[in-house]
């Protein structure tokens, strides 16, 4: 009987053993995970922070771009033309469309859709708050501004403004009628 006492005993240790071995395994393993994941996080963070630190100086091209651009957006108005694109623009500006999209995107920081509804959002500002338009329907302020539909001028209204255009002009024709 002894021997039988003495097989279980030295397995039972074994067990033990093994039991311990694969404990401290998985908490080495859990633990170099830990500090890869942590290493990872570092490295992420720091490219994170060296890009958003990093400006992009424009060479002399792009800023002669980008003047014209904001040229032909202030004085030329071309974003009233509902059928302007990005091709149409980089032609009349001398460049091609790629870079015309890397320019806006980058040294914008938007690109050319939101770019035109910034630039029309603020002429439908201008339209909704001048008394001579407060007769006009919102369909034809939409078009003045360079929208093809009332549908599509009222969400990029919306989005930019926090309300809808009707209701930015009703606030203005009240604020005028105040002010008399």
């Amino acid at each position: 009987m002894k021997p039988i006492y003495i097989i279980l005993s030295v397995l039972a240790m074994s067990n033990i053993l093994f039991l311990i071995l694969f404990i401290h395994s998985r908490w080495s393993y859990r633990k170099l995970m830990q500090k890869s994941l942590e290493t990872e996080e570092k490295k992420n963070a720091l490219v994170e922070t060296a890009s958003y630190n990093i400006e992009v100086v424009p060479d002399e091209q792009e800023r002669r771009i980008l003047r014209d651009l904001q040229k032909a957006m202030e004085q030329g108005k071309v974003f009233l033309d509902p059928t302007i694109s990005v091709q149409d623009l980089a032609k009349r500006l001398g460049t091609n469309r790629t870079s015309l999209s890397h320019i806006i995107n980058t040294h914008l920081n938007q690109n050319f859709a939101s770019l035109l509804n910034s630039y029309r959002i603020k002429e439908a500002v201008n339209l909704l708050s001048d008394p001579q338009h407060f007769d006009d329907k919102m369909e034809a302020v939409g078009e003045m501004c360079g929208y093809n539909n009332r549908q599509v001028f009222h969400a990029a209204f919306k989005k930019e403004m926090g309300i809808t255009p009707s209701h930015f002009r009703n606030i203005n024709k009240n604020r005028i009628k105040e002010n008399i």
